[in-house]
């Protein structure tokens, strides 16, 4: 990266003299520079940004320049030479997935991500928005921009083509009326709000899962188990994933499958259950696919509790691969997980006891260390006290009877 060099009017510039002048690295020597949009930059800049960040000067370079030309003045001859310091800190901004971004520049970096605004804070900030453009807008307007706007941005345009809408037919507010006509033709798609379910049920489990650049999120697990011989379905999972090799194509079984045939050992061998008598069916609703084994801890109670007839607590999520010697093996992206639940309502998280920071401490919700799926089953399923004061309980049978299915 190299600052602009004028070449132009003036004795130096009539004369062929190159003619530096400081421009943004060389001004933040000292002090902050601020690249917004850095992951936009061509590798070629990128490169560029590398070396001053490694040297902490800019090099200039100019066809105009010849170190050997005695009319160019000694000053110039020295920033050509030498270069001019630019030792700055560097922040960058960037909406790209951090394996956009080189790696050179990104292990130089301290990474900081901002989790997704909250409803609440849409809301406030479209009544803001409202504000400015002196356009009242009805409450009822505002929850609905509150479910489809996943950022401040959305919020703010979907107010400004409502008042333009509401211009349009000589009106001075926004009504519910207008913001769902502007949702509806641009197509807005929902916000992926989910919230535990009102009541323990039997085969369901409060899941977690990691999306994007780490952000949290609630992931239901639900389970049938019938007599049967041994029938084992997964669905709303990736089953094969195909990726790219130079002159091949390999192809790598969902990692989530593979979890799930460790559950079915675990079951099998270290809690005695006789698993392959039943037509087992998991499903992972949503449409997404799920990928990883970090399911695999959720996957094992939500079986047991189907096979037993044992509902599991709602306000219980869990994550955790499951080895096959039914060990709690540890997992990414703990924080954001848990920060996902307690948006959900969950109270209690249960992760695996490596994943453990003692910060987790002082969360609004309990945070539970586990080391096996003994642990997990002991704090998810119901005890027979707690089923016996739960009036509102789904069990297998009306699981099952919703489905079409028989016991």
């Amino acid at each position: 990266m190299h600052d602009p060099i004028y070449q132009g009017a003036g004795p130096l510039g009539v004369a062929g003299i190159p003619q530096p002048k400081a421009g943004a690295v060389t001004k933040a020597h000292g002090g902050l520079l601020f690249i917004d949009e850095i992951g936009e930059l061509h590798h070629i800049q990128m490169n560029k940004l590398l070396k001053v960040l490694e040297d902490r000067k800019v090099f200039l370079e100019s066809s105009y320049y010849n170190s050997e030309d005695t009319n160019i003045p000694s000053h110039i001859h020295d920033i050509f030479q030498n270069g001019l310091p630019a030792d700055f800190r560097l922040v960058g901004a960037t909406t790209r997935m951090p394996q956009d971004i080189p790696p050179a520049i990104r292990s130089r970096c301290v990474e900081i991500f901002f989790r997704p605004i909250l409803p609440d804070e849409v809301g406030r900030i479209v009544y803001n928005a409202a504000k400015k453009l002196n356009f009242p807008i009805e409450d009822k307007a505002v929850e609905v921009i509150k479910q489809y706007s996943t950022n401040g941005r959305d919020g703010v345009n979907i107010v400004q083509i409502a008042a333009s809408v509401a211009i349009n037919e000589s009106r001075q507010s926004i009504t519910c009326k207008d913001v769902e006509w502007v949702i509806n033709f641009g197509h807005y798609s929902k916000r992926p709000e989910k919230k535990i379910p009102d009541a323990p049920q039997v085969g369901f489990v409060n899941g977690l899962a990691v999306h994007g650049a780490d952000v949290g999120a609630i992931t239901e697990i639900e389970v049938t188990a019938v007599s049967g011989t041994g029938k084992l379905i997964i669905t709303g999972v990736v089953d094969e994933e195909e990726l790219d090799a130079p002159g091949r194509t390999i192809r790598r079984k969902s990692m989530a499958k593979c979890s799930l045939e460790n559950v079915i050992t675990v079951l099998s061998n270290c809690f005695k259950m006789d698993i392959h008598s039943y037509d087992i069916h998991v499903n992972f609703p949503g449409g997404g696919p799920v990928d990883g084994p970090s399911a695999g801890v959720t996957m094992a109670v939500a079986i047991y509790s189907a096979v037993k007839g044992i509902p599991v607590d709602n306000k219980v999520a869990m994550t955790g691969e499951l080895s096959i010697r039914g060990l709690v093996k540890p997992v990414g992206g703990v924080s954001s997980k848990i920060y996902a639940a307690e948006q959900a309502g969950v109270r209690r998280v249960l992760i695996p006891k490596e994943n453990w920071q003692e910060s987790y401490q002082g969360l609004p919700i309990e945070v539970i260390a586990i080391e096996s799926l003994e642990e997990a089953l002991e704090h998810a399923i119901m005890r027979t006290i707690d089923i016996l004061h739960k009036d509102n309980i789904v069990s297998q049978t009306e699981i099952l009877a919703a489905a079409g299915m028989q016991i």
